[in-house]
């Protein structure tokens, strides 16, 4: 019997040996991959010096969001297509620090981060495009920040919820107007830019600069944008205008949509046109839901 399990022993022996060598075979080569890494990166660093200042740090931030717009404007179709879908969220994030911050609203979806709020002033003007089901966002700023809030949605759910009223809501120390309207253009399509349907039904529509003025407004402090989708054409008429600028606004808060491909094209574009005209971002927060949509903070370098 011992000679037995002997014999039955060495090939047993034998074949856990052979299977040990085979899996060191196997990461032999990812280890020597990462050795190579790590001799790449030394011979990139290897004469930088460690960044200590905080205005340094913010300064390495900002060069490789430029460098990144900068890759992209070289060629557009190439960058594009090297970044996996899961992956394009995470190519764009916080390059400036604002003082301070503070998420407003539901601790989920439809909280909003603002930044410097003590720097607003008194009843600070908000535009809210696209209401839904959640506007906690809404009242807390009308509440804790004594804001005038106005609330943009033609979406006729809305409408049956909250009747529009030109007194307004009171909340707080602030107030909250409604308007049955939408933010256009809509599409980019020629033809289509002010066909806003919703549920088959025809709901108006005005650009941002015809909202501020039917209001009465030359400023407006913050900009938030919910609209799933319609983002990108309102938001390129906005820019090409130059309407953010000779609004004064602050602080833009925009829920992006790739709800396909060729949407994340525009987006590049978009926070490039941002970026020239002085607005970066210092929050980014994914949808939990959905891997296509995220929401950005951008603030203008003149409120920081």
């Amino acid at each position: 019997m011992r000679n037995s399990m002997t014999s039955i022993r060495k090939p047993a022996v034998f074949l856990l040996f052979n299977f040990y060598l085979f899996i060191l075979a196997g990461c032999l080569p990812g280890q020597q991959d990462l050795v190579k890494e790590i001799k790449k990166k030394d011979l990139l660093y290897e004469q930088s010096q460690p960044l200590q200042q905080p205005n340094q740090i913010q300064e390495k931030k900002l060069q490789d969001h430029l460098a990144l717009l900068k890759e992209f404007n070289k060629n557009p179709d190439e960058f594009v297509r090297k970044i996996p879908k899961k992956e394009r969220h995470y190519q764009f994030d916080a390059v400036v620090d604002p003082e301070v911050t503070i998420r407003v609203g539901h601790r989920g979806d439809g909280g909003k981060w603002i930044c410097n709020p003590h720097r607003l002033g008194e009843n600070p003007v908000i535009y809210s495009v696209g209401v839904g089901e959640d506007i906690s966002f809404d009242t807390d700023m009308a509440g804790i920040f004594g804001a005038q809030v106005f609330m943009f949605d033609p979406n006729p759910s809305v409408v049956k919820k909250l009747p529009p009223d030109d007194q307004g809501y009171n909340c707080g120390a602030g107030k909250i107007f409604y308007q049955a309207v939408g933010l256009g253009p809509v599409s980019t399509e020629k033809g289509k830019e002010w066909d806003l349907v919703i549920g088959r039904k025809r709901c108006p529509a005005k650009s941002l600069a015809n909202i501020a003025s039917s209001l009465g407004h030359s400023k407006v402090d913050i900009l938030k944008m919910d609209i799933e989708g319609g983002e990108f054409a309102s938001l390129q008429e906005i820019l090409s205008s130059g309407t953010l600028n000779k609004l004064g606004v602050k602080i833009l808060l925009v829920e992006f949509h790739l709800w396909n491909d060729g949407l994340f094209t525009d987006f590049i574009s978009l926070i490039n046109s941002l970026t020239e005209q002085g607005y970066l971002i210092y929050r980014k927060e994914f949808n939990a839901t959905n891997i296509k949509c995220a929401e950005y903070a951008f603030v203008h370098e003149s409120f920081l």
